[in-house]
């Protein structure tokens, strides 16, 4: 059974921020060192580091008031600085984007491996995204699942890192949900401030509909390079539902379409349109991880179930660096990434099942967005 702290929260945007502070300090801590870490071990002071925090704060305002309300919450509940909380928010920007060239020539890699598949490809007929998030390994343990019931905007539920309000993987009451991944291009860092990766990743489960889930990915430049997979149900069981892969540069997006019903991506870009794709240089396991689990889903394509998915995302083929990622001991320890967590979202049933950490070794288990539903995803 996993260990994933679960919050429900409601309440006004400082409200849920404020419960999420106080129930996760620990971890909320932990994580702001892990980062601080892993940016010393690149070069960057936690001097440094605090004071880029301290310009995410008015940058985060300027762009969503109401995500700068949620992290002042978070701070003031979890007693620390409302800089540290901007900096984890912004870490995806200050890792891969403000450390420039440092980013782009490191000596380790985020590894995850997503799909999306359409109801065509799955046994019920249901709209199914999942995704292993391979990233620090610093970060386990110090995670939490977020069931958000608001009255300015959807209920959703998603999994995020303590201290992080935007969330990352989930799925809302309008059956809209989201996965991703890393990606690296050579022109990463030449938009300096532009909206942070989690914020568009909470404002896409902030959307009603699927092509506003879609515009906060596609409407502004970014500081770096993401891939995002977005879908949405088309109603109970009907089988119908769409997904849609955008990858996206600082200055540029594409989109990739499922075929026969089936997508899959890792962290190269497949549009040279992009640029230079820069993460292959790094950590090359990228080049066949899309394309393996492709294999071993689409095996089973029409008939896709929660066993075959878990299966496919407890892959070891050319471990540690497989799709299922496990700690390499060559690296050093503030970059050492593993798989934090394996994700299978039923967005027909707006729920997730989570292995807290790599599925080879951890079951997975049921997190529905109304509290006491009975598992029915993916099974």
């Amino acid at each position: 059974m996993s260990d994933l702290p679960v919050l429900n929260l409601e309440g006004g945007p400082f409200e849920r921020g404020l419960a999420h502070g106080k129930a996760l300090a620990p971890s909320i801590a932990a994580n702001i060192e892990t980062y601080l870490a892993r940016f010393e071990a690149s070069g960057m002071s936690a001097h440094a580091a605090r004071t880029e925090g301290e310009t995410w704060i008015d940058v985060i305002n300027g762009h969503n008031a109401a995500y700068g309300e949620e992290m002042r919450g978070l701070a003031e509940g979890a007693g620390i600085a409302l800089a540290d909380v901007a900096m984890l928010n912004a870490r995806y920007e200050i890792t891969f984007g403000l450390m420039g060239d440092e980013a782009k020539a490191a000596d380790e890699a985020d590894g995850c491996t997503s799909f999306g598949a359409l109801p065509e490809a799955t046994f019920n007929s249901h709209v199914i995204l999942g995704q292993n998030w391979d990233w620090l390994a610093g970060v386990h343990g110090h995670c939490a699942v977020l069931r958000v019931s608001r009255n300015d905007g959807p209920d959703f539920i998603c999994f995020t890192e303590a201290g992080i309000v935007g969330g990352k993987m989930g799925v809302n009451e309008h059956g809209i949900g989201l996965v991703e991944n890393g990606l690296v291009s050579d022109h990463d860092g030449r938009n300096r401030h532009e909206k942070p990766f989690h914020m568009r990743c909470r404002e896409v489960l902030d959307a009603t509909t699927y092509d506003m889930a879609l515009l906060p990915v596609l409407a502004t430049r970014r500081v770096c390079s993401a891939n995002f997979v977005i879908g949405q149900a088309g109603g109970d069981g009907d089988g119908d539902g769409e997904v849609i892969n955008i990858e996206t540069s600082p200055d540029a997006t594409s989109s990739h379409f499922p075929i026969d019903g089936l997508i899959t991506h890792s962290n190269h870009f497949t549009d040279p349109r992009h640029g230079p794709s820069q993460m292959e240089r790094i950590g090359p396991s990228t080049l066949y991880r899309a394309n393996r689990l492709d294999r071993l889903l689409r095996k089973n394509i029409g008939k896709l179930d929660m066993n075959h998915m878990a299966a496919a995302l407890g892959d070891h083929f050319g471990a540690p660096n497989a799709i299922c990622r496990h700690a390499d001991a060559r690296q050093s320890g503030a970059k050492q990434t593993m798989t934090n967590a394996s994700l299978v979202i039923d967005l027909e049933n707006r729920s997730m099942h989570i292995a807290d950490g790599p599925p080879c070794e951890n079951a997975f288990s049921y997190y529905p967005l109304k509290a006491g539903a009975a598992s029915r995803a993916a099974e």
